[in-house]
């Protein structure tokens, strides 16, 4: 019998919440803390390794020739596949749609989605490759972002609201869509498959729970069943406020929860979660990692880390640098989650 290798073994037991033998580790690529930190963004991924790959050979960014404004501001404008138009102000972060291919819906029955998810030739290799050491996980299939950045934000509420037949169409479409991305990960052997929109502001939710419960879910459950269907884990991932949400979210069958920690009370999400067996990516941001201390930071973690008891199971940390972090606070982060490990 092959020997699962630590990093994947226990991350399996995290999501299982058995007891691991040491706390898992995420990384992002985390483009933006390379063009700020450079080489200490590099030493901090090869001093502290992850679980699920190696991000510390990601390339340092640099801003192409070109794109600044009039004042000497970094500004930059590009198309995506999709045909959206993105204006950018802030460098490796996401920018805003300038113009959008189905603002006219008229032009949804002639409108080409971009080239397969997940059909590079070698996708299989490289999973293989990478099991040999790390769980793999890839994804983040998207309905909500990716329909309010393809038509107007409001336009695409108000479509939701009327229910109208042209945006359940589009939706239709994107779940069948996503669903042969999702047959090519499952075909090239990955461990888990994540999907995320974000539902929520700071305080309360964009939209309402009945057309959560309406809209998405059944599209959402189609994509999930296939998931599981193959064996596979769930991870889906959402940012906001979503109380009202997660019993239908949870309901769906995921495996693990990726939320946005401070728009929560920690206690009652971490019993929520750990009666439905659910495990959760420990993701800090926002204002503690922008304005708070190290030693803030240190103590934040640690909190979170006992309600959320992970080291006995049920989660791991996730470790992204957003724009705007000090590099004592991402390094003091780094170095407590390798603590508490």
């Amino acid at each position: 019998m092959a020997v699962i290798p630590e990093s994947r073994k226990r991350t399996f037991e995290a999501f299982n919440f058995i007891k691991p033998d040491k706390v898992p580790i995420e990384h992002h690529p985390s483009t933006r803390g390379y063009f700020d930190y450079g080489e200490k963004m590099r030493g901090l991924f090869e001093k502290y390794p992850a679980d699920f790959g190696d991000m510390s050979k990601v390339e340092i960014p640099v801003i192409p020739e070109g794109c600044y404004d009039e004042n000497g501001d970094y500004y930059e404008e590009r198309t995506d596949e999709w045909g959206v138009h993105w204006a950018y102000r802030i460098f490796q972060i996401q920018g805003h749609p300038l113009t959008r291919p189905l603002d006219d819906m008229d032009n949804l029955d002639t409108y080409e989605f971009p080239p397969m998810l997940y059909s590079e030739p070698g996708l299989k290799e490289e999973i293989i490759l990478e099991k040999e050491k790390y769980f793999t996980m890839r994804g983040m299939f998207t309905l909500f972002e990716k329909m309010t950045s393809l038509r107007l934000f409001e336009d695409v509420l108000m479509d939701m609201y009327m229910d109208t037949p042209k945006i359940n169409q589009l939706a239709d479409m994107l779940t069948d869509y996503h669903l042969k991305g999702i047959d090519n990960l499952i075909a090239a052997g990955v461990d888990c498959i994540e999907f995320g929109d974000d539902f929520g502001t700071q305080t309360g939710l964009m939209i309402s729970p009945e057309i959560f419960k309406n809209f998405f879910k059944p599209r959402y459950q189609r994509m999930i069943n296939r998931v599981k269907e193959a064996g596979k884990l769930v991870h889906f991932h959402s940012c906001g406020a979503n109380q009202e949400l997660m019993e239908e979210i949870t309901d769906m069958g995921i495996d693990g929860y990726w939320p946005q920690l401070n728009a929560y009370n920690l206690e009652e999400l971490a019993a929520f979660l750990k009666k439905k067996k659910i495990s959760i990516a420990l993701h800090f941001r926002g204002e503690i990692m922008n304005f708070g201390t190290p030693d803030e930071i240190r103590e934040e973690v640690k909190k979170t880390a006992r309600i959320f008891d992970v080291k006995n199971g049920g989660g791991w940390f996730y470790l992204e640098v957003d724009d705007g972090f000090p590099y004592e606070n991402t390094k003091a982060l780094f170095e407590t989650v390798d603590e508490i490990r």
